[in-house]
Protein backbone atom coordinates (compact mmCIF):
# COMPACT_ATOMS: atom_id res chain seq x y z
CA UNK A 1 0.00 0.00 0.00
CA UNK A 2 1.45 3.13 -1.22
CA UNK A 3 -0.94 6.01 0.04
CA UNK A 4 -1.54 5.78 3.95
CA UNK A 5 -5.73 6.29 4.52
CA UNK A 6 -5.29 9.59 6.90
CA UNK A 7 -9.09 9.14 8.35
CA UNK A 8 -9.69 5.38 9.32
CA UNK A 9 -13.06 4.21 11.10
CA UNK A 10 -13.38 1.16 12.91
CA UNK A 11 -16.11 -1.73 12.56
CA UNK A 12 -16.96 -3.25 15.22
CA UNK A 13 -18.28 -6.88 13.96
CA UNK A 14 -20.94 -8.38 16.42
CA UNK A 15 -20.44 -11.67 17.84
CA UNK A 16 -18.76 -14.01 15.55
CA UNK A 17 -20.08 -17.40 14.75
CA UNK A 18 -18.00 -19.44 17.79
CA UNK A 19 -17.96 -16.65 20.03
CA UNK A 20 -20.19 -17.03 23.58
CA UNK A 21 -22.58 -14.44 22.54
CA UNK A 22 -23.67 -14.88 18.37
CA UNK A 23 -27.07 -14.27 17.77
CA UNK A 24 -26.31 -13.83 13.64
CA UNK A 25 -25.47 -15.76 11.02
CA UNK A 26 -22.63 -14.55 8.67
CA UNK A 27 -24.93 -12.97 6.21
CA UNK A 28 -26.55 -11.25 8.59
CA UNK A 29 -23.45 -9.71 9.95
CA UNK A 30 -22.15 -9.32 6.52
CA UNK A 31 -25.08 -7.10 6.00
CA UNK A 32 -24.37 -4.85 8.88
CA UNK A 33 -20.68 -4.50 8.21
CA UNK A 34 -21.86 -3.35 4.31
CA UNK A 35 -24.26 -1.11 6.01
CA UNK A 36 -21.29 0.51 7.94
CA UNK A 37 -18.66 0.54 5.39
CA UNK A 38 -21.23 2.47 3.44
CA UNK A 39 -21.98 5.01 6.13
CA UNK A 40 -18.09 5.75 6.29
CA UNK A 41 -17.35 6.23 2.88
CA UNK A 42 -20.74 8.55 2.48
CA UNK A 43 -18.86 10.63 5.19
CA UNK A 44 -15.43 10.78 3.59
CA UNK A 45 -13.05 8.72 5.02
CA UNK A 46 -10.53 7.21 3.87
CA UNK A 47 -10.43 3.73 5.25
CA UNK A 48 -11.85 1.21 7.90
CA UNK A 49 -10.75 -1.73 10.15
CA UNK A 50 -12.59 -4.74 10.35
CA UNK A 51 -12.47 -6.02 14.02
CA UNK A 52 -13.69 -9.00 15.67
CA UNK A 53 -15.02 -6.56 18.51
CA UNK A 54 -17.79 -8.71 19.68
CA UNK A 55 -16.23 -11.83 20.19
CA UNK A 56 -15.61 -11.19 24.03
CA UNK A 57 -13.40 -12.80 25.98
CA UNK A 58 -10.82 -12.46 23.04
CA UNK A 59 -8.66 -15.77 21.90
CA UNK A 60 -5.12 -15.42 21.34
CA UNK A 61 -5.33 -17.66 18.64
CA UNK A 62 -8.85 -17.84 17.35
CA UNK A 63 -10.31 -20.81 15.55
CA UNK A 64 -11.27 -21.71 11.78
CA UNK A 65 -14.59 -20.69 12.32
CA UNK A 66 -13.64 -17.03 12.21
CA UNK A 67 -11.45 -16.87 9.95
CA UNK A 68 -13.68 -18.12 7.82
CA UNK A 69 -16.36 -15.85 9.13
CA UNK A 70 -13.95 -12.31 8.65
CA UNK A 71 -12.91 -12.98 4.89
CA UNK A 72 -16.44 -13.45 4.04
CA UNK A 73 -17.38 -10.76 5.63
CA UNK A 74 -14.15 -8.62 4.44
CA UNK A 75 -14.53 -9.60 1.09
CA UNK A 76 -18.13 -8.77 1.15
CA UNK A 77 -17.55 -5.14 2.38
CA UNK A 78 -14.31 -4.65 -0.63
CA UNK A 79 -16.87 -5.59 -3.04
CA UNK A 80 -19.47 -3.09 -1.98
CA UNK A 81 -17.14 0.22 -1.53
CA UNK A 82 -14.07 1.96 -2.50
CA UNK A 83 -12.14 2.11 0.98
CA UNK A 84 -8.49 1.23 2.07
CA UNK A 85 -9.31 -2.15 4.07
CA UNK A 86 -8.12 -3.34 7.49
CA UNK A 87 -8.19 -6.09 9.22
CA UNK A 88 -7.61 -6.72 13.10
CA UNK A 89 -8.17 -10.04 14.68
CA UNK A 90 -8.25 -9.82 18.61
CA UNK A 91 -6.45 -10.24 20.38
CA UNK A 92 -3.18 -10.15 18.45
CA UNK A 93 -3.69 -12.95 16.37
CA UNK A 94 -1.88 -11.38 13.39
CA UNK A 95 -1.41 -14.70 11.59
CA UNK A 96 -5.06 -14.88 11.43
CA UNK A 97 -5.47 -11.15 10.38
CA UNK A 98 -2.39 -11.78 7.75
CA UNK A 99 -4.09 -14.79 6.45
CA UNK A 100 -7.34 -12.32 5.79
CA UNK A 101 -5.74 -9.95 4.50
CA UNK A 102 -4.37 -11.92 1.74
CA UNK A 103 -7.42 -13.97 0.73
CA UNK A 104 -9.62 -10.80 0.41
CA UNK A 105 -7.06 -8.36 -0.76
CA UNK A 106 -7.01 -6.14 1.99
CA UNK A 107 -4.18 -3.14 1.96
CA UNK A 108 -2.98 -3.44 6.20
CA UNK A 109 -3.75 -5.01 8.92
CA UNK A 110 -3.47 -3.83 12.53
CA UNK A 111 -1.27 -5.76 15.41
CA UNK A 112 -1.98 -4.83 19.09
CA UNK A 113 1.46 -6.02 20.12
CA UNK A 114 3.91 -6.43 17.01
CA UNK A 115 6.96 -6.40 19.73
CA UNK A 116 8.34 -6.44 23.10
CA UNK A 117 5.15 -8.36 25.41
CA UNK A 118 2.76 -7.36 27.62
CA UNK A 119 -0.28 -8.25 30.13
CA UNK A 120 -3.50 -8.04 29.11
CA UNK A 121 -6.72 -8.93 30.63
CA UNK A 122 -6.72 -12.08 28.18
CA UNK A 123 -3.42 -13.27 29.47
CA UNK A 124 0.26 -12.61 28.56
CA UNK A 125 0.11 -11.21 25.22
CA UNK A 126 3.54 -12.68 23.12
CA UNK A 127 5.76 -10.55 20.56
CA UNK A 128 5.58 -12.05 17.12
CA UNK A 129 7.17 -9.55 14.97
CA UNK A 130 9.73 -12.83 13.63
CA UNK A 131 7.08 -15.02 13.13
CA UNK A 132 4.99 -12.14 11.14
CA UNK A 133 7.26 -11.13 9.26
CA UNK A 134 8.76 -14.71 7.81
CA UNK A 135 4.60 -15.72 7.24
CA UNK A 136 4.36 -12.11 5.16
CA UNK A 137 7.52 -13.21 3.30
CA UNK A 138 6.11 -17.05 2.90
CA UNK A 139 2.58 -16.07 1.70
CA UNK A 140 4.29 -13.11 -0.91
CA UNK A 141 1.79 -10.39 0.76
CA UNK A 142 2.63 -6.71 0.41
CA UNK A 143 -0.05 -6.26 3.04
CA UNK A 144 0.91 -3.20 5.29
CA UNK A 145 1.39 -3.72 9.12
CA UNK A 146 0.03 -0.86 11.51
CA UNK A 147 1.71 -1.87 14.78
CA UNK A 148 0.45 -0.38 18.43
CA UNK A 149 3.19 0.57 21.10
CA UNK A 150 1.87 0.62 24.39
CA UNK A 151 -1.46 -0.45 23.04
CA UNK A 152 -4.47 -0.09 25.57
CA UNK A 153 -6.22 -2.61 27.70
CA UNK A 154 -2.92 -3.59 28.74
CA UNK A 155 0.45 -3.77 31.35
CA UNK A 156 3.56 -3.12 30.00
CA UNK A 157 6.91 -3.44 31.26
CA UNK A 158 8.64 -0.68 29.27
CA UNK A 159 8.52 2.47 28.15
CA UNK A 160 7.36 4.63 25.65
CA UNK A 161 11.10 5.32 24.63
CA UNK A 162 12.22 1.72 24.23
CA UNK A 163 9.12 1.03 21.96
CA UNK A 164 10.68 3.89 19.29
CA UNK A 165 14.14 2.62 20.06
CA UNK A 166 13.30 -1.13 18.94
CA UNK A 167 10.61 -0.01 16.37
CA UNK A 168 12.32 -0.26 13.11
CA UNK A 169 13.79 -3.97 13.78
CA UNK A 170 9.79 -4.96 13.95
CA UNK A 171 9.85 -3.90 10.33
CA UNK A 172 6.19 -2.36 10.78
CA UNK A 173 4.87 0.11 8.32
CA UNK A 174 3.10 2.44 10.08
CA UNK A 175 2.61 3.17 14.45
CA UNK A 176 -0.35 3.58 16.13
CA UNK A 177 -0.50 5.39 19.54
CA UNK A 178 -3.57 4.80 21.99
CA UNK A 179 -5.26 5.73 24.99
CA UNK A 180 -5.65 3.31 28.46
CA UNK A 181 -8.65 1.48 26.78
CA UNK A 182 -11.21 1.75 24.12
CA UNK A 183 -12.59 5.41 23.81
CA UNK A 184 -9.84 6.74 26.29
CA UNK A 185 -8.20 9.75 24.44
CA UNK A 186 -4.30 9.54 23.49
CA UNK A 187 -2.25 11.57 25.24
CA UNK A 188 -1.05 14.22 23.08
CA UNK A 189 2.60 14.33 24.60
CA UNK A 190 2.99 10.55 24.11
CA UNK A 191 1.80 11.53 20.43
CA UNK A 192 4.14 13.89 19.80
CA UNK A 193 7.47 12.14 21.16
CA UNK A 194 6.48 9.19 18.79
CA UNK A 195 6.11 11.58 15.82
CA UNK A 196 9.27 13.09 16.57
CA UNK A 197 11.38 9.72 16.62
CA UNK A 198 9.36 7.80 14.14
CA UNK A 199 9.93 8.48 10.06
CA UNK A 200 7.05 6.27 9.62
CA UNK A 201 3.15 7.55 9.38
CA UNK A 202 1.72 7.60 13.25
CA UNK A 203 -1.52 6.83 14.01
CA UNK A 204 -3.94 8.41 16.86
CA UNK A 205 -5.80 5.05 17.98
CA UNK A 206 -8.65 5.84 20.48
CA UNK A 207 -10.74 8.94 21.74
CA UNK A 208 -10.60 10.77 19.01
CA UNK A 209 -13.40 13.17 18.35
CA UNK A 210 -13.42 16.24 16.14
CA UNK A 211 -11.76 18.66 18.76
CA UNK A 212 -9.18 16.45 19.62
CA UNK A 213 -8.40 15.66 15.44
CA UNK A 214 -8.45 19.36 15.30
CA UNK A 215 -5.77 19.82 17.91
CA UNK A 216 -3.43 16.93 16.37
CA UNK A 217 -4.36 18.50 13.08
CA UNK A 218 -2.65 21.78 13.85
CA UNK A 219 0.11 20.92 16.10
CA UNK A 220 1.02 17.99 13.50
CA UNK A 221 1.40 15.21 16.12
CA UNK A 222 -0.05 12.67 13.66
CA UNK A 223 -0.66 11.61 10.07
CA UNK A 224 -3.93 9.60 11.29
CA UNK A 225 -6.72 8.88 12.94
CA UNK A 226 -8.39 5.77 14.08
CA UNK A 227 -11.83 6.25 15.04
CA UNK A 228 -14.36 3.88 16.59
CA UNK A 229 -16.24 4.81 19.67
CA UNK A 230 -16.97 8.25 18.45
CA UNK A 231 -18.68 7.91 14.97
CA UNK A 232 -21.36 5.37 16.51
CA UNK A 233 -25.12 5.66 17.43
CA UNK A 234 -25.15 2.81 19.65
CA UNK A 235 -23.80 -0.07 17.47
CA UNK A 236 -24.69 1.74 14.33
CA UNK A 237 -22.16 4.26 12.47
CA UNK A 238 -23.43 7.62 11.64
CA UNK A 239 -22.15 9.17 8.86
CA UNK A 240 -23.06 12.77 9.75
CA UNK A 241 -20.52 12.16 12.78
CA UNK A 242 -18.00 10.29 10.26
CA UNK A 243 -17.66 13.70 7.79
CA UNK A 244 -17.65 15.82 11.07
CA UNK A 245 -14.76 14.17 12.27
CA UNK A 246 -13.11 14.01 9.00
CA UNK A 247 -13.51 17.67 8.21
CA UNK A 248 -11.89 18.57 11.62
CA UNK A 249 -8.91 16.34 10.71
CA UNK A 250 -7.95 17.96 7.10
Amino acid sequence: MTDFPRVVCVIHLPPLPGSPLNKLEVNEISDFAIKSARAIEDGGADGIIIENYGDMPFLMRVGPETVASMSVIAKDVRNEVNLSIGINVLRNDCFSALAIAKAVNADFIRVNQLFYSSLAPEGWIESCAADLMRYKAYLNSDVSVFADIDVKHAKHFVDIEEYLENFERSLADAVIVTGSATGKPVSLDKLKIVKKYINKPVYAGSGVNPELAEIIRKKKLADGIIVGTYIKDGIFINSSKVEKIVKAFR
